[in-house]
């Protein structure tokens, strides 16, 4: 039985999330929402709690009256214990509380106030991943309704008397002993010849690792690729030590181990060593590396900006963790390329007039979302998420040798949309919220020393409401 989406929402935005559910279910995506499908005189806490432990997914709609709201912060966290993945989506451009923070910091959000269409094909996409897609009505197999069919009687005779049969005749009477007879000799033979004539073993059907094998190994990496779990992503590489996604799989280790490690407090140190980490750091200037958080500095608000505003803080959070799963997409995606350049089943390369496009296709073939690098005229390139080999997800975008920008890693939805981070050649990093490949919402820029030039609320890639660091 397909699992269900379950849609968490407060109470105000229930017309938001009816859209939501409609949107889905159109595309073929079953929903759960409390106030349709509790039943009258059923326990309204018991229902939820059963269904978010039986869904395959959970969509949460984040607004204002969401920040404030402590029942989807329950259903939040009985969604964590199920393991159920959640995408959380936009209805207003608010800020998520600490709470909310905690709970979705990892998360890839996706905002429904811009392209709504574009918003909720994004949303389905992200569920086929997890839950394929409901079979359309007219595609069942079973039928809505039986009815015998029956030959129409005809007015004049429909009430007319059934004709008398006529009784056998005396020969009609001796034929009968005689078929009898026939039939029991024919089914005596018959048994006999059963035995007499064994049937051989059922012919062996061959079984490709096309066929199942990579069928299995596929099915295991969708469900631990973005698990965020050491001990998952180690069972794939148990069970496949060489198989299609190992490079992948070992490069995500490598992140997660990384970031457990930056979390970890450094140890401390005697003051000479101290004194001697600034020397060095003064004599040697610094590029912020691709995966570090910007290197904090003092607070002064006019000539050095602070620390980060709260609202900036909560943007350049999300754009690391968009970055962190770009490049994870783009190590898979440089595995799937190879494999479809060697020809691999499942795999493809699309050449026209165009860009070149070399990766692993989708759940709907070339159609449908899949992931690979894609290569431009230009000389610039891109590897990681994409439909119909264009730019679609998480991924890594390298420009061209002659290129302002060197790197433009995150959310992309053909142009950079949603929370990247865009490296130029002279070493400067604009990091935040971005809109048609501009900043656009919250965010900040750093030098090539990771000294933060400037923060705080931008429109078209233009800083409109500068901030100052709590």
């Amino acid at each position: 039985m397909t699992k269900k989406v379950f849609i968490s929402f407060a109470s105000k935005d229930a017309k938001v999330a009816q859209s939501i559910c409609a949107a889905l279910e159109s595309r073929g995506h079953a929903c759960w929402m409390a106030s349709r499908d509790v039943a009258p005189g059923e326990n309204y806490q018991g229902a939820i709690v059963r269904a978010i432990r039986t869904s395959g997914m959970m969509v949460m709609v984040f607004s204002a009256n969401a920040n404030n709201s402590d029942e989807i912060k329950k259903e939040l966290a009985l969604a964590s214990q199920a393991k159920v993945m959640v995408i959380p989506v936009r209805a207003e451009d608010v800020i998520p509380s600490e709470d909310f923070t905690y709970e979705l910091a990892t998360r890839q959000w996706i905002d429904l106030f811009g392209d709504w269409e574009q918003a909720m094909d994004r949303i389905g996409r992200q569920i086929e991943t997890i839950i394929p897609r409901a079979p359309a009505m007219a595609e069942m197999s079973w039928p809505v309704c039986h009815v015998e069919d029956k030959p129409e009687a005809e007015p004049e005779t429909a009430t007319a008397a059934p004709a008398p049969v006529p009784p056998p005749d005396k020969a009609e009477q001796r034929r009968l002993p005689l078929m009898l007879g026939g039939g029991i000799a024919v089914l005596f033979l018959a048994v006999a010849a059963a035995w007499v004539i064994k049937p051989g073993p059922p012919p062996v059907v061959m079984h490709t690792a096309t066929d199942h094998g990579q069928q299995m190994e596929l099915a295991l990496w969708d469900a631990v690729k973005d698990s965020g779990d050491n001990a998952a992503l180690r069972s794939y590489l148990r069970k496949y030590p060489q198989g299609t996604f190992s490079d992948a799989a070992r490069a995500r280790l490598s992140a997660l181990q990384k970031a457990v490690a930056a979390a970890a407090p450094a140890p401390a140190k005697a003051p000479a060593e101290k004194t001697e980490a600034k020397t060095a750091a003064k004599a040697a200037p610094m590029t912020a590396p691709a995966m570090a958080m910007p290197m904090p500095v003092r607070p002064d608000a006019k000539p050095e900006p602070g620390r980060l505003d709260g609202n900036v803080a909560m943007a350049v959070e999300m754009a690391r963790a968009s970055e962190r799963r770009a490049r994870d997409a783009a190590a898979e995606a440089e595995q799937a390329a190879k494999l479809a350049e060697a020809g691999a089943p499942g795999y493809g390369v699309i050449q026209g007039n165009g860009p070149r496009w070399a990766g692993r296709f989708g759940l709907q073939g070339r159609d449908g979302p899949g992931i690979g690098v894609v290569t431009y005229a230009n000389g610039d390139r891109y590897a990681g998420q994409t439909r119909q080999g264009r730019r679609d997800g998480v991924g890594v975008y390298t420009g061209a040798p002659e290129r302002v920008f060197k790197e433009r890693v995150g959310d992309y939805a053909d142009q950079m949309n949603g929370y990247a981070v865009a490296y130029r050649r002279d070493g400067k990093v604009r990091i935040g919220h971005w809109k048609n490949a501009v900043l656009d919402g919250y965010g900040a820029v750093y030098d090539a020393q990771g000294k933060l030039l400037e923060q705080g609320l931008y429109s078209n890639d233009t800083l409109q409401t500068p901030l100052a660091g709590n």
